[in-house]
Parts: structure tokens; C-alpha cells; sequence
């Protein structure tokens, strides 16, 4: 049995290609449950998001093909599987293990440290354990890695060295015109990054802020929750009107008032066209330079409009390229991080190794338990004069001692199994099995791992919050 990973991220491939690996959210679930009918795919779990599209497997070595996820990601993706290959990454075990930490605690993010990645890990588990793909090994390392990342961002302030995508394009503008008090914002879009950056550009003291998208009602909806929020931010008596909304409809009018434009949509093609920006041009009273912010992977700004003389267009990995400069503070709580992080790879490792003795204890623990009944039976029969209260006190005893008889052999089976862990799974399976035999287990447990009954009697509860 094996942890795999197959993704791409933007440490490894660029957005154009990239953006072909993205998946809908609607079309996830169809997606978690094609991977999980693969031979030997026991577990399974899909993080999409704007900057990388990863999935995290639990397979059995003996039945898995790798060319069954090669021609999954080639018809996606639309390249040949050598190109897939070429363009993709593959991570196994305790490397998948020490990735998945890095990205939930946000220091694989485009932005180092940025909150939002924790979210969408959060999001991606929650919807595996709903599909029913995910199971007791991919349940006990996510809620660790979203767990260790809770504690991390707490203990330390990481957060607020760190920029949300949103956040930093609101910096790049600053950065570009010095000032942007004065500039008019069209934001286009309805999610979570565009409601981020409207209140990140009203903190910077934005007033003419503009949002449009191709859902009127989320539109209008949006805009009075931020209008309502941002009343009560400033304690102000007077209602006053600090977002405003544009009809879709007529985007090229939008876009020529605006001086800068923040598109974050999920939308699978361009939504500002070259043929719209022509449009603009013949509209538009000014030649300012207008900047464009493109947060959406698929991207939503087709990037040939950047070669217009007064148009400068900022991709994801543009942006994370402009604000790369990590300072001293964020550099030391990194490396803080990173060593807290090998301590908790670590404990996962050992609790996953262990899982290979996981049947034995089980029988170990129904031996016990028939033991105990058999003699809490016998002691009825013998001594009827006893009352409840005296036989709940006697089972209470003897379970005592039959934990106390227990510990050891727990701890040598899972000890056994945490030394014993070979690179070749077959020779591991032997050895284990003949360490039981010599404790007095049975030997005749093929499935050392497999049975996700028999691996939930440890695994830890599943807890996510869901956003």
C-alpha cells in the first residue's frame, strides 16, 4: 500500500499550461469518483484551486497502474501522455506527506504564508469525505496537515507578513502608481478573492470601487453585504454608498472608466477580449494606463491585450514574481515552520507504519474481550449471589488487567512494524507475520492494511470545518 500524488502547481508549470490540468468545481465529484473505480485506488482526494490541481492517492501497489491516471490526466488535459509526463509531478509516501503539510501551511503558495490555500485543503477534504473517496489513511493525514497549519498560522504571525492573492494585487497597484486613493477599481467577479480585495482597496482609502459579473443577482447581493460592512467600519451615521454595480452587459463601458481591473471569475475562457478592449478604445477619454490584475486560473484576461502601449496586464505568476522579495521576519518564521513541520511528517510516518500491525491488534482486542465475557459468564454461573453493582465493579478490574497485559504486545507489534518497514511490502508483510506467530497471533491475515474497518478502530476522528 502506498501514498501517491500526481499535480501540478506554479512552482513547476506555467499558467498556460497549467490551466488545462483546472477542473470546474461542479465536475470534481464526477471526477474523485472516476479516479476511485481505478484498480487498486482505495482512497482518494482532489485539491484545485488557482495555482495548483493535485490528487492525493491511497493505492494497493499489487493492482494500481500508473497508466490508468496517465490517460485520466491526458484526456483532461488534452496533451499526449508524454507531454503529461513532462509537465506534471509524482510524489510517494513520506514526500507526498511533507508536500501535503507545505501546501496546507501555505509555504508551497504563489504567496508564502498566504491563509486562503488552508480554506480550499479544508473545502477539498470535506468534498472526498462527502463523495465517500476518502478513508481512514487520507482522513488521518488531511486533518493532520489542516491541523498542523491551524497551529502554525496561531502560534506564529506569519499571517500578517503574508498577502492573499487579492491583497498583493491591491500592493502591486500601490507599488506601480504610488498612490491609489484616487483611482477608479472595477472588480469582476463574486467569490471570496474578490471580496478580499474590495475590502483590502477600501482599507487603502479606495473610493470609487465598481463591481460587475455575469450573475446579476450575486452582483447586487455582494455589493450591499460590502456597503452594509463598510457602514459599520466607518461608524457613520449617514448611509453613504462606497461599492457600486455595473451590468455585465456592457463591460467595455465599464472598463473604460476604470483605472484599474481585478478579474476572479470560474470562468472557463476569456472574459476581456482583445475585440472588448478595442471596444474600450474608441469609448475611453483618457490614454492613462490602465492595469489589468488577472487572479483566475483559467486566466480571465486574454494575455495579448498587455501589448497595447497604455494597458500593463499581471498574471498570477507575475504577481508572485514582483512581490517575491521574502524579508527576515517571514524568512525566520519559515524555517521555524519547516522544523516543526519534519516533527510532524514524522509522527505521521511512524503512525502509518504502525497501521501494518493495526489486523493483529484487532485480533488481539476481540481475544480480550472474549476472554473477559467468558470469565464474567463463568463468575454468574459460580456465584449468582452477586449483585450488578459488584459485577460492574469485577469488569471494571478485570479490564484493567487485561489492558495493563495488553501493553506490551501492542507496543512490540508496533515497534516491530515501524523497524520493519523494507522498501519491498511483501517482505515486511512475512517478517510481521512472523513476529505474530511468535506472540501467538493468528497468521492467516492477508490484508495487513486494506480493511478500512479495521484501520477506522485508530484512526483519528474526522473534524472539518466547512466554509
Amino acid at each position: 500500500m502506498k501514498i501517491l500524488l500526481y499535480g501540478v502547481s506554479h512552482k513547476t508549470t506555467p499558467i498556460e499550461i497549467r490551466e488545462n490540468y483546472t477542473i470546474e468545481e461542479q465536475k470534481v465529484p464526477e471526477q474523485l469518483a472516476v479516479i476511485k473505480s481505478f484498480s487498486g485506488v482505495e482512497e482518494a482526494v482532489i485539491l484545485s484551486t488557482c495555482n495548483r490541481t493535485e490528487y492525493y492517492l491511497y493505492i494497493d501497489q499489487d493492482e494500481f497502474k500508473h497508466g490508468d491516471m496517465l490517460h485520466y490526466l491526458s484526456k483532461h488535459t488534452g496533451y499526449e501522455i508524454s507531454e503529461v509526463i513532462s509537465t506534471s509531478y509524482g510524489k510517494s509516501n513520506q514526500d507526498a506527506v511533507d508536500h501535503l503539510f507545505k501546501v496546507a501551511t501555505g509555504l508551497d503558495s504563489l504567496i508564502i504564508g498566504e491563509t486562503q490555500i488552508l480554506s480550499q485543503v479544508k473545502q477539498a477534504f470535506a468534498l472526498a469525505i462527502e463523495q465517500k473517496t476518502s478513508g481512514p489513511i487520507l482522513n488521518s493525514l488531511f486533518n493532520k496537515a489542516i491541523s498542523f497549519s491551524k497551529k502554525m498560522h496561531t502560534k506564529t504571525n506569519l499571517d500578517q507578513l503574508s498577502y492573499n492573492p487579492g491583497t498583493a494585487a491591491v500592493k502591486l497597484c500601490k507599488e506601480e502608481w504610488e498612490t491609489i486613493t484616487d483611482k477608479r477599481f472595477l472588480l469582476i467577479g463574486t467569490g471570496k478573492m474578490i471580496r478580499l480585495t474590495a475590502k483590502t482597496l477600501f482599507y487603502q482609502g479606495v473610493t470609487h470601487i465598481t463591481l460587475t459579473g455575469r450573475n446579476e443577482q450575486k452582483v447586487n447581493d455582494l455589493a450591499h453585504e460590502l456597503n452594509l460592512w463598510a457602514q459599520n467600519s466607518k461608524k457613520a451615521d449617514q448611509l453613504t454608498r462606497y461599492f457600486f454595480t455595473a451590468d455585465f452587459n456592457h463591460l467595455p463601458m465599464s472598463l473604460a472608466v476604470a483605472d484599474g481591473i481585478i478579474a476572479a471569475t470560474k470562468a472557463q475562457h476569456y472574459l476581456v477580449t482583445e475585440r472588448i478592449i478595442e471596444e474600450v478604445a474608441t469609448i475611453r477619454l483618457t490614454k492613462k494606463r490602465q492595469l489589468f490584475m488577472d487572479l483566475a486560473v483559467p486566466r480571465n484576461i486574454e494575455p495579448s491585450i498587455q501589448y497595447r502601449e497604455d494597458i500593463q496586464v499581471f498574471d498570477m505568476d507575475q504577481i508572485s514574481f514582483r512581490l517575491d522579495e521574502v524579508d527576515a521576519d517571514k524568512d525566520k518564521i519559515v524555517k521555524k515552520i519547516l522544523a516543526d513541520l519534519s516533527e510532524e511528517v514524522a509522527d505521521f510516518k511512524q503512525w502509518y507504519q504502525e497501521r501494518k500491525a493495526v489486523p493483529y491488534l484487532q485480533e488481539l482486542a476481540l481475544q480480550t474481550i472474549e476472554i473477559k465475557e467468558d470469565t464474567l459468564a463463568s463468575l454468574e454461573r459460580k456465584l449468582p449471589e452477586l449483585t450488578e453493582h459488584q459485577l460492574l465493579l469485577i469488569d471494571k478490574h478485570l479490564q484493567s488487567v487485561i489492558n495493563q497485559m495488553k501493553r506490551k504486545p501492542i507496543d512490540s507489534l508496533k515497534e516491530f512494524a515501524r523497524k520493519k518497514s523494507s522498501n519491498d511490502p511483501k517482505d515486511t508483510k512475512n517478517e510481521l507475520k512472523s513476529f505474530a506467530r511468535a506472540l501467538g497471533f493468528s497468521v492467516e491475515i492477508e490484508n495487513t492494511e486494506e480493511s478500512p474497518e479495521v484501520l477506522a478502530i485508530e484512526s483519528e476522528e474526522i473534524s472539518i470545518e466547512r466554509n
